[in-house]
């Protein structure tokens, strides 16, 4: 069984917009909403396993720092990340998530729609 788990630093109104999104899309694999700010200590975390997707959603550097300081949590699993805008975020710090694919709610997030559809067929 396919898994998809999405998670987020904190819960705002952008975290919101791409819950809605992606629950929206129609793909070969299961949505598992991890709680936002649970820190991968919610009992949904109790079905992630190596190679899953985990798409990390991120609206500041705050919440970039975040999600780094929870790397040991999901490094094994493949990431995409989704950034509120690019104009927010300092890209250099990126790279330590060795995301597969980064968008941006504000410009390409349909992207992140056909790339599961795509992975998923």
């Amino acid at each position: 069984m396919n898994n998809v788990f999405l998670y987020a630093a904190r819960d705002t109104l952008a975290y919101r917009q791409v819950e809605a999104y992606l629950t929206r899309i129609s793909f070969n694999a299961s949505m598992i909403i991890l709680p936002p700010s649970t820190q991968f200590y919610s009992p949904a975390c109790l079905e992630l396993r190596s190679n899953d997707f985990i798409i990390l959603f991120a609206e500041t550097d705050e919440d970039i720092n975040e999600l780094l300081s929870l790397n040991d949590e999901y490094e094994s699993f493949r990431i995409i990340l989704i950034l509120k805008s690019e104009d927010y975020i300092n890209t250099k710090k990126l790279i330590n998530l060795s995301p597969r694919m980064i968008a941006y709610l504000d410009k390409n997030i349909d992207d992140v729609g056909n790339y599961l559809i795509n992975i998923f067929r």
